[in-house]
């Protein structure tokens, strides 16, 4: 009997402790004024906090507790090996202008099943680095959330507003962001979404600033996204992959459900000219446009010095079910392949194109509009 009360006992002293841990940055520093640095309290309730009690793989177990509040990031914080715990932010949290202030806000790195969740804000007031639109004044400027070398990690119900550079990097395997909105200036190198790795899942999200929406970058193998709004963007595209990059690795990617409005592009494949890889197994399905530039566009061509190396095979890609309104100063569809390597296979199926310049095709063979020729 005193052995099963000794049991029992163990069991009622230990169990709370595995079930659930909160850390509140409270406890560690930090203060819902809006002056004081959040940062250094982040890492500190981290570091003594969740490291020490993360026992399990699930992510919920454990809290890294931001409260409701106002409170001020003014310093990088970087969570590093990190594994099995929650980031959840009640509160809002505001970038100061700091010239100096510089790299990424939130940075995960080499990391495993991460939740970053709301219902929270972060306000990166980059219309503070940028007046009057100018993105050469403070070109280092910061960026808000960047998941490095991580798998199984999510992101969702946080809201981002206006974040001096991209919003949300994911770069690793299997990992999902849904469920939340990003809204920006209408302004250049505010991207969204930019995701690499393989296995890759975001849905359910709505986008609104000057640049990308959702985008592919290389490499990766294995990318859905559904249920997008984009607006005043530039569009759901692959790339582009940097000048010089010759490792271009893009396949089996598939968009559906999205739609996009008030943009200078609608689904863009874009590279330089000196790229060298392979793009391929892409589908495009369900998009609805609204006044979107260049609503179908490829191109090898989209920056660098023009030289055509040939060396980027870009096959099957499948346009299915494109609707709405282009602008008319702009094709409706823009194919601009290099001549050694030609877009093959590019396959259109029900897309309806409106207030529109005619088709452009160069170096691109396919099926399904006017102009393409037979592969």
């Amino acid at each position: 009997m005193l052995a099963a009360l000794s049991l029992l006992a163990l069991a009622l002293v230990t169990s709370p402790a595995a079930a659930f841990i909160e850390c509140n940055v409270l406890d560690y520093g930090a203060v819902a004024d809006n002056t004081t640095d959040l940062g250094p309290a982040l890492t500190k309730a981290w570091t003594t906090c969740v490291i020490p009690q993360v026992t399990t793989t699930v992510a919920t177990n454990v809290l890294l507790y931001v409260p409701a509040g106002n409170f001020l990031l003014k310093s990088n914080v970087v969570f590093d090996d990190a594994a099995n715990w929650n980031l959840h932010i009640a509160g809002n949290i505001y970038l100061p202008f700091l010239p100096s202030l510089t790299g990424t806000m939130l940075t995960f790195e080499n990391c495993q099943n991460i939740l970053l969740n709301g219902p929270g804000a972060i306000f990166g007031n980059g219309y503070r680095y940028r007046p009057g639109g100018n993105l050469a004044l403070n070109p280092s400027r910061p960026r808000l959330i960047r998941f490095q070398n991580c798998n199984n990690c999510e992101i969702t119900a946080v809201t981002l507003y206006d974040a001096p550079q991209f919003h949300v990097t994911i770069i690793g395997n299997n990992n999902v962001a849904h469920d939340m909105a990003i809204i920006a200036s209408h302004i250049g190198e505010t991207d969204g979404f930019d995701m690499s790795g393989n296995n890759n899942y975001v849905h359910d999200v709505s986008v609104e600033n000057g640049d990308e929406c959702v985008t592919v970058k290389t490499p990766t193998n294995g990318f859905v996204a559904e249920r997008i709004t984009c607006k005043f963007t530039a569009g759901c595209n692959i790339g582009s992959f940097g000048d010089a990059n010759t490792a271009v690795n893009v396949q089996n990617v598939f968009y559906s459900d999205v739609t996009v409005s008030n943009s200078d592009a609608g689904i863009m494949i874009k590279s330089y000219p000196d790229n060298v890889g392979i793009v391929k197994n892409i589908t495009y399905t369900g998009f609805t446009f609204s006044a979107a530039a260049y609503p179908l566009y490829i191109s090898a061509f989209w920056a660098g010095n023009g030289v055509d190396t040939g060396k980027l095979a870009i096959s099957d890609v499948t346009f299915n079910d494109i609707t709405g309104t282009g602008t008319p100063t702009r094709p409706a569809v823009l194919l601009d392949c290099n001549a050694a390597t030609p877009c093959k296979n590019i396959k259109f199926t029900g897309v309806t194109l409106t207030g529109t310049e005619a088709n452009q095709i160069k170096n691109a063979c396919g099926s399904g509009i006017t102009g393409i020729p037979a592969c």
